[in-house]
């Protein structure tokens, strides 16, 4: 019962904190994932891909696919509703005044500082997992193939296959009108090839 409640405040803390979307919460997710010694970098990194190629927000995915790894069917229904009640309850209140003021220049310029912070920490994000996962700066150790690496400062690596991969998505998406689901499970094909 108390992983039950530490799901759903967990949750609960992210949803009311998180301004922004999905994405810009798993940096606070990654940090309380460790100190509660939940789940690891690595299972987190593969729900999140999981949740960004579900049908769905991809906080409410992600928060189920952990609360499911935590805690089975239980797990998923406190995490779901730790990140669906305050939600729900701060868009209900901000909407009954915001079309209101939304056009005064205080909100304005609320709006306008948020945007690029927000920005900054989806960065981090993106930042944060490729190092905790091997595609930066990995570790000898958690190497693919050493046929596939590049030797930086000693035993510091870049996995080149993720490298690329994360470059050629980045620019899909940058160029192209291409559906991010469709980028995602080309890569998942993909990964069958490059990384067997």
């Amino acid at each position: 019962m108390r992983i039950l409640a530490e799901l759903f405040f967990m949750f609960a803390k992210l949803s009311t904190f998180s301004f922004g979307g999905g994405y810009v919460m798993f940096p606070i997710l990654m940090n309380e994932l460790e100190r509660n010694k939940m789940a690891t970098v690595s299972e987190m990194t593969d729900i999140i891909a999981i949740a960004g190629m579900s049908p769905g927000p991809v906080a409410v995915n992600a928060a189920v696919g952990l609360g499911y790894k935590v805690a089975g069917f239980p797990g998923v229904v406190a995490a779901f509703l730790g990140i669906a009640v305050p939600c729900a309850v701060i868009v209900t209140l901000v909407a009954s005044f915001f079309f209101k003021i939304y056009k005064h220049p205080m909100v304005r310029s609320i709006l306008n500082v948020l945007r690029p912070i927000i920005t900054g920490i989806i960065f981090y994000a993106a930042t944060g997992i490729a190092l905790k996962n091997g595609i930066v700066n990995a570790a000898e150790n958690t190497v693919i193939e050493k046929g596939w690496n590049v030797f930086v400062h000693g035993n510091q690596l870049f996995e080149i296959k993720s490298l690329i991969l994360a470059v050629a998505a980045f620019f899909l998406l940058l160029k192209t009108r291409i559906h991010p689901i469709f980028i995602i499970l080309g890569s998942g094909l993909l990964g069958i090839v490059l990384f067997k």
